[in-house]
C-alpha cells in the first residue's frame, strides 16, 4: 500500500505543479497531522474487494504452496490544506481540489505505467472512482479531529492486492524403489 501512497503523490505532484509547485506540497496524512501538504491523502477506508475469484490454493513453483491474496478496495480522502491567508483559503482550497479531482478524473485506471509498478501477479489495473463520504464516516474522520472540517473529496482505488505470507512446502514423491516387489 506504501507504494500506492507514493504512487499517488507523484501523479498529481506531477500534474499539478502551475498551482503547486513546490515539492512535497502533496502528501499522506491524517487530517489532524497535516504538516506542510497543502492537498493531503488520508486512507480512511479498507473493504474486501469481491470482484476477483482465486483458486483456494496458488502453486508457485515446484513444491509450494501458498493462500491465495487478498484484494482489497482502498477508500482515499483528499484534503486541500492551502497556506494564504483567510479570506482567500476557502477559493485556494477549491482549486487544489478541483484541479485534484480533474487529474483523478482522467484517470479512471492506473496500470504499471502509471504506477510504476505492476499492480498484481493477476490484474494489470487498478480502477478509480469517486465516491460518496457517509456520514458515518465523516463524523468519523472529522470528530475526533481537534482540526476543523475541511472540503474533501473521497475515491476507491480496487483492486488492491494484499500479498499472502502463508507459504508452505508440499512434500513430492522424487524417487520409488520397485526392487523389493515380488511378481
Amino acid at each position: 500500500m506504501n507504494r500506492l501512497d507514493n504512487a499517488l503523490c507523484r501523479i498529481l505532484s506531477d500534474s499539478m505543479t502551475d498551482i503547486l509547485p513546490k515539492a512535497g506540497q502533496i502528501g499522506v496524512c491524517t487530517p489532524n497531522d497535516v504538516g506542510d501538504v497543502s492537498l493531503g491523502l488520508y486512507l480512511y477506508n479498507i473493504r474486501p474487494c469481491g470482484e476477483i475469484d482465486l483458486p483456494p490454493v496458488v502453486r508457485k513453483g515446484y513444491g509450494v504452496q501458498e493462500s491465495p491474496p487478498q484484494f482489497l478496495s482502498l477508500y482515499y480522502l483528499f484534503t486541500a490544506y492551502s497556506k494564504v491567508d483567510a479570506p482567500y483559503q476557502s477559493t485556494e482550497d477549491h482549486k487544489i481540489l478541483f484541479r485534484a479531482m480533474q487529474v483523478m478524473n482522467s484517470l479512471p485506471v492506473l496500470t504499471e505505467r502509471e504506477l510504476g509498478y505492476c499492480p498484481s501477479a493477476y490484474i494489470n489495473k487498478l480502477q478509480v472512482k469517486m465516491v460518496d463520504i457517509l456520514p458515518e464516516e465523516m463524523i468519523n474522520i472529522w470528530t475526533a479531529r481537534s482540526t476543523p472540517y475541511r472540503l474533501s473529496v473521497a475515491y476507491r482505488i480496487a483492486p488492491v492486492e494484499l500479498q499472502s505470507l502463508n507459504a508452505k512446502m508440499i512434500p513430492r514423491i522424487e524417487q520409488t524403489d520397485f526392487t523389493g516387489i515380488q511378481k
